[in-house]
């Protein structure tokens, strides 16, 4: 549920902690933070697959997106921080958006 809330519903962890808190779960935001990160690193061989499988393709579609990353060591908050999402897939093939149900 955690990272459904934060990836697909967009929900930062600040708001899902106050969520958390109204149905009387008291989990500070830093716990959920590190728990996303615990969850990452079990991802990451998945993550390879993936980008192998994307670099296998004659096209690769790229987005480049600012974001604010707070308390990140040796950097200013107001400093400039980027996230790149990639998608491949046949030229021929129609880009769909993932749907939720």
């Amino acid at each position: 549920m955690l990272l459904t809330t934060k990836y697909v519903d967009g929900l930062p962890l600040h708001r899902f902690e106050t969520v958390l808190s109204r149905h009387g779960i008291e989990i500070p935001r830093q716990t959920l933070a590190r728990w996303v990160i615990q969850c990452s690193e079990h991802f990451q061989p998945l993550l390879n697959l993936m980008r192998d499988r994307l670099f296998e393709s004659p096209f690769i579609h790229c987005d480049e997106t600012r974001v604010q990353v707070l308390k990140e060591p040796d950097r200013d908050p107001t400093s400039q921080s980027w996230m790149w999402v990639q998608a491949s897939g046949p030229p021929d093939r129609k880009v769909e958006s993932p749907r939720v149900s």
